[in-house]
């Protein structure tokens, strides 16, 4: 409806200009139809947003949140299991994964700074080696790109472009200094609004996307919701949140 009546004061204007020769219609202040704002004070069209998705709603959480995820049993009879930490601003700042209890794998995003833009990243892993191994890189960005407020069945995409230093390792095969340019990518497509059960827990507000990254093999359903964060990705689903 909205959209039918910006076209409308559009039309409008023209005709007015285009009937009087040579002459506009000069209008000081905003244009409303039925008490909404078509064309604010400086001549911009004002459209409809109250269906746009802001994807940061759902994929942040509720302040110091941590969800636990688990999956089916593997053909070998382990548990996988998984837990996503998010930081007192509600945003996510840890992954761990576990295989029976035992952590396999972590990495963590500590001293984020805005100016310039960029954080420490500490990736651990430990299939079985005689200790962890644990890597530390200090991340320097030239861009990175938010999503734009979404549609459903709207495809978009974010990126990151930075720089990697190692700072610290217990890897034989990695140097110390080294430097990697790196350019990842993310694409996104809301495909509905749902809700999400967790435990006894009905969570009302979430949205399912199609995702893939420079990093993935193909897309993956992925469910976020509000105050939740990540709550189904692949196999796992979440299972509780403190």
């Amino acid at each position: 409806m909205t959209k039918l009546f910006s076209l409308s004061a559009i039309a409008l204007l023209t005709g007015l200009s285009t009937t009087a020769s040579a002459a506009s219609l000069d209008v000081h202040g905003e244009i409303k139809v039925n008490g909404k704002t078509v064309i604010d004070d400086k001549g911009n069209l004002i459209q409809d947003q109250s269906n746009l998705i802001n994807i940061d709603d759902y994929a942040n959480a509720t302040p110091n949140r941590v969800v636990t995820f688990s999956a089916p049993v593997n053909e070998d009879g382990t548990v996988s299991t998984y837990k996503f930490f998010y930081d007192e601003t509600g945003r996510e700042y840890k992954e761990e994964s576990f295989i029976d209890d035992k952590l396999v794998w972590s990495i963590k995003w500590e001293e984020r700074t805005t100016t310039p833009l960029g954080h420490k990243r500490i990736v651990l892993s430990d299939w079985g080696y005689e200790e962890p191994i644990i890597t530390t890189y200090k991340d320097e960005f030239t861009t990175s790109s938010a999503y734009p407020l979404a549609r459903i069945g709207v495809n978009m995409t974010r990126a990151d472009i930075y720089k990697s230093t190692v700072i610290a390792t217990n890897n034989p095969d990695i140097e110390i200094n080294s430097v990697t340019n790196n350019l990842d990518y993310q694409k996104l497509t809301v495909i509905d609004k749902t809700s999400f059960k967790m435990g006894d827990t009905t969570i009302e507000d979430c949205i399912i996307v199609t995702m893939s990254a420079s990093w993935t093999q193909g897309d993956q359903f992925r469910t976020f919701c509000k105050d939740y964060g990540l709550v189904k990705f692949g196999d796992f689903t979440a299972q509780a949140a403190e």
